[in-house]
């Protein structure tokens, strides 16, 4: 308990320093994680979520993956409590599948305050689909439709069928994980191998660092004819450190790739950025036509475009909207690009020889284990879960 207090007062203390104090905590599991410091890395994680993210506007896949990376804590503490944070990762992702309906209809109303007085204008979902249809969807994001993080939901797949012996969930997991890495032999036969109570390894190998929010600029062709370009956030694809690593003559295959999950993530909530900054440059639109508009409606005294003339008022109002020009393009940066598994028998020797990291040996007592190993241009370093 001493050491989680001085950990979060830590971060605190970071936070006075300027930095925020979740992405901090990140930070921190992240790196005691891969220095083998598994239990400052779950008082670090657990500081994370109780600590005020300030105008940090905390992502879902980061809320998953600090759960999954508290399971893997435990795992290598050997730890029961592995169980628990796998469980609510997986929950999590649930969650996330209930889109904001309220939120985007909301938004969508006040587009057409926006929108309905301006000759010619498309409708709201013409141009979002013109903006999506110009940012490129790999075929892991365009799968990805419920937000399933096939890293988190393989190793609840894993923890469930070799040691709660949960076979029917543990199926249901594993079959969701398939529909991610089809191509994966290992994934394909794991409920086989676990299922024949073989004594079993798996490596998961977490392939270099995830890619980097960055704005992107556009030109929708529906808003062509009023010069209205566009930002919207979009993410640079991450680095790989290697193709794959051999263990043992064995080669590790895709699982999941991160930069896909953070992509799937924030596209999830691009549609309302997208309807944020059209909203914010058609009511521009909105005021330039109202002023013109104005005059006639004085000399007439007709109030037919009365709606319009209230644009000003309403952008004022929401003065706010003009924080949706610059995103927040933070996030958790020490995550890796991709990750990729293998599945081996437990050797004799109970040694592995992986050649980036060289001798792996699995302790005595520990029927099936899990390797991680992290490569990537900050971390060169190996954790073992205890499964049983």
């Amino acid at each position: 308990m001493r050491k989680a207090l001085a950990i979060f007062f830590a971060l605190l203390l970071c936070a006075c320093a300027g930095k925020n104090p979740y992405l901090n905590g990140l930070k921190c599991g992240t790196d005691n994680l891969w220095a083998n410091k598994p239990e400052q890395s779950i008082e670090c994680f657990d500081a994370a979520e109780v600590a005020d993210p300030g105008n940090y506007e905390v992502k879902d896949y980061e809320k998953i993956m600090l759960n999954t990376y508290q399971g893997v804590g435990f795992l290598a503490l050997g730890d029961a409590f592995a169980n628990q944070s796998f469980r609510r990762a997986y929950a999590l992702q649930v969650q996330t599948v209930q889109e904001n309906s309220a939120q985007i209809q909301r938004q969508q109303e006040e587009f057409k305050k926006s929108a309905r007085r301006i000759p010619g204008m498309p409708p709201l979902n013409s141009i979002v689909s013109d903006i999506n249809a110009e940012l490129e969807l790999n075929p892991q994001v365009a799968a990805m439709r419920d937000f399933v993080n096939p890293y988190t939901t393989w190793l609840g797949a894993v923890y469930d069928g070799v040691v709660s012996r949960d076979m029917p969930n543990a199926d249901n997991f594993m079959r969701r994980v398939m529909q991610f890495a089809p191509d994966n032999q290992f994934v394909r036969t794991d409920m086989e191998a676990i299922r024949a109570r073989r004594d079993l390894v798996w490596v998961v190998f977490e392939n270099g660092n995830v890619g980097r929010l960055y704005e992107r600029a556009l030109a929708p062709r529906g808003l062509q004819a009023w010069n209205i370009n566009l930002t919207v956030p979009d993410l640079a694809p991450g680095g790989k450190a290697l193709p794959f690593i051999e263990v043992d003559g064995v080669r590790t295959e895709f699982l999941a790739s991160m930069d896909s999950i953070v992509k799937t993530d924030l596209i999830k909530y691009r549609t309302q950025h997208i309807i944020s900054s059209v909203i914010f440059e058609v009511g521009k639109v909105a005021i330039a036509t109202g002023a013109m508009v104005g005059g006639v409606v004085a000399a007439n005294s007709n109030q037919k475009y009365g709606g319009l003339m209230m644009m000003g008022g309403w952008l004022l109002a929401n003065a706010a909207m003009g924080a949706n020009k610059s995103w927040d393009l933070r996030g958790w940066h020490s995550l890796p690009s991709e990750i990729q598994v293998a599945r081996l028998n437990m050797p004799a020797s109970r040694k592995l020889n992986i050649p980036p990291v060289g001798i792996v040996a699995i302790p005595d007592g520990i029927r099936n284990a899990i390797v991680f190993v992290r490569i990537s241009s900050d971390y060169k370093n190996v954790v073992i879960g205890k499964l049983n």
